[in-house]
């Protein structure tokens, strides 16, 4: 793996990935709206698209591992200056080398990108996903923009959630990992249950890193090129009212100058997660579904 710096606000971390066409963590489709997540051989999320695609249904196995492993209490306080720039981008080049170590991970070959982010705060409230095994993203309206856990949260008062909860109120709790689904329109927390439980029974917005597949470079460089185009044409007629004395031209071409930062920052975006071919399709499916999950299987064929 090569790393990258993003100079982007926030920061974050491009990470060129070689030598892994086939991820151990990896979404698998099947014809009639099918799919699901495994890891490592083992199924460990099923999903189903709503015949109208007005959401999906989803049902995890309990049988996911994160990549990552467990983050050690005098490891959390050694990331000095929480919050800030410096200690997101610690943790990210530390999440960073877990993720290409590691062997049960999403990381396939490609662009990466991981960075902080700060989420609405409905997306780790209303938009959270507290019902397990079975759930259901609702994209109806204006998409769904949540979180799914792949394993269900623990209790407040489990140990290890309380030591945590510590360390949230000592303000040193390490950041959550995302990845970044478009099959999903939201995300999947793939590291960091203990963590998000603990800063939720807090009170508190837990730090936030998300992994996304990066978007295609001629398609960022399209964007760009008329991002630019469109800039120039705006700025011009700024300046055709600066000629003509407008007051309130300089203060127009501060925003358009602004605005047009912002879109250039934007890049790299988020491209679409892949999936791979389910050898067996929807038969291989059906038998799957139905020998982990044979009472959902039943609910969401009556679809």
């Amino acid at each position: 793996m090569h790393r990258v710096d993003l100079y982007a606000p926030d920061g974050g971390l491009g990470l060129v990935v070689t030598g892994r066409d086939m991820p151990h963590l990896r979404f698998e489709v099947a014809s009639g709206r099918r799919l699901l997540l495994r890891q490592q051989g083992r199924v460990v999320l099923l999903g189903k698209v709503h015949r109208w695609s007005y959401g999906v249904h989803v049902y995890r196995t309990g049988g996911y591992l994160s990549p990552l492993p467990a983050l050690r209490a005098d490891h959390a306080r050694q990331v000095t200056h929480p919050g800030t720039a410096a200690w997101f981008d610690r943790w990210a080049h530390q999440f960073a080398s877990w993720l290409d170590d590691a062997e049960a991970g999403p990381l396939h070959n490609g662009f990466w990108i991981l960075r902080p982010r700060t989420l609405p705060p409905y997306c780790l409230r209303g938009d959270l996903t507290e019902d397990y095994p079975a759930a259901y993203l609702d994209w109806f309206g204006e998409g769904w923009n949540g979180v799914l856990p792949l394993r269900q949260l623990p209790d407040a008062e489990v140990a290890r959630v309380m030591a945590y909860r510590r360390q949230a109120r000592e303000q040193v709790l390490p950041p959550i990992l995302l990845w970044s689904v478009s099959g999903f329109d939201g995300y999947l927390l793939i590291d960091g249950h203990c963590r998000l439980a603990a800063a939720l029974a807090e009170g508190i917005e837990p730090s936030v890193l998300v992994l996304a597949i990066g978007s295609d470079p001629e398609t960022d460089q399209e964007g760009l090129d008329q991002a630019a185009t469109g800039h120039i044409e705006l700025m011009d007629r700024v300046n055709e009212q600066a000629v003509r004395q407008r007051h309130d031209a300089r203060r127009a071409a501060d925003a358009l100058t602004r605005q047009f930062a912002a879109a250039c920052a934007g890049l790299p975006g988020e491209g679409r997660t892949r999936a791979w071919p389910l050898t067996g399709g929807m038969w291989a499916w059906e038998q799957q579904a139905a020998s982990v999950a044979r009472g959902w299987l039943a609910e969401v064929e009556e679809e």
